[in-house]
């Protein structure tokens, strides 16, 4: 099972009030139920491919209406295709919709979303949670991108998820793809907030193990590859000092040198491969004084300079 599955298998299972289970009935028939008129009732038709999400369906309609489902599995033959489970009322179809205030008194699909439902945050939660069961993905932490999506048919559906998500505090994003309108969420902190309060705590664990993982990783690969890159530079720098130095003593001689730049030749002679903090470090013990990084740079840089006012004079 992908991760995202474990998440809806776990939040399948949440017990609540029956104003958050009908917010999360109402969510979950917005965003996936295909409506149908037969026989004088209507009739709600709900496809999934999770049993876990299957059984949460048969709940809800049983503890909120006391109605069972028409249940019919569809076995797919062909490799790696799931077992789909289609769900359908038999019964009190109207009364439902108009319960949920998904159709109105012409018997027209409404537009607007009954937020009149949806005042408390628990049951702002339980429309997240529904729709994310039949609707959503998300990533595995330990893939290359942080990525939760709810897909939603049209941009006022869309519209309606974003606003709930900011009033629970978490920013969403939308956009317009071939499947439907997406609304994203791409930080962790996001991700990991929007888990927690639809109630899928053991995933939430889950995530944050990872993603803490997953970030001292990066971080550790980071200082790695900043000591290696210090180290090479420190290294070319050093060579192009010896060279420096190499010049100045074939053509003007080390005995004509100041005491500071003397005192930063000795020190780079001895220790041919130490950075200038390390220089810095081991000068006390070498010539008998401190001589600071800072110190060491300006004394190569006038050796430097040294060498090409030479260079122009010999020419």
């Amino acid at each position: 099972m992908s991760f995202a599955s474990d998440v809806k298998k776990e939040i399948s299972n949440i017990q609540g009030d029956d104003c958050c289970l009908k917010a999360e009935l109402y969510s979950i028939i917005k965003y996936r139920a295909t409506i149908k008129i037969s026989s004088g009732d209507f009739k709600i038709e709900i496809v999934t491919t999770l049993n876990s999400i299957a059984r949460r369906i048969v709940y809800l309609y049983k503890k909120l209406y006391n109605i069972k489902l028409e249940i019919i599995l569809v076995e797919q033959k062909k490799l790696n295709y799931k077992d789909v489970y289609v769900l359908t009322t038999t019964e009190k179809g109207l009364y439902v919709l108009k319960d949920l205030n998904i159709i109105d008194d012409n018997y027209e699909i409404k537009q607007d979303i009954a937020e009149v439902m949806f005042t408390k945050k628990c049951c702002k939660i339980s429309v997240l949670r529904g729709a994310f069961m039949v609707r959503g993905s998300l990533n595995d932490p330990k893939k290359s991108n942080y990525h939760l999506e709810i897909v939603a048919m049209n941009q006022n559906d869309a519209d309606f998820l974003i606003k709930i998500l900011g009033d629970v505090g978490i920013v969403g994003k939308s956009i317009v793809r071939s499947k439907g309108v997406v609304v994203y969420l791409k930080k962790a902190e996001q991700i990991a907030d929007f888990l927690r309060y639809i109630g899928a705590t053991n995933s939430l664990f889950y995530f944050e193990d990872e993603r803490i993982r997953r970030d001292y990783s990066n971080y550790a690969n980071r200082t790695i590859n900043c000591d290696i890159a210090n180290e090479e530079k420190a290294i070319t720098t050093a060579a192009r000092q010896l060279k420096n130095i190499a010049y100045i003593e074939n053509n003007y001689g080390l005995l004509n040198l100041s005491e500071r730049l003397t005192d930063a030749v000795l020190l780079r002679n001895t220790y041919p491969d130490d950075s200038l903090s390390q220089l810095s470090e081991k000068s006390e013990e070498l010539i008998g004084r401190y001589i600071s990084k800072s110190g060491l740079s300006h004394c190569f840089k006038d050796i430097e300079r040294m060498c090409i006012q030479i260079k122009k004079d010999k020419k």
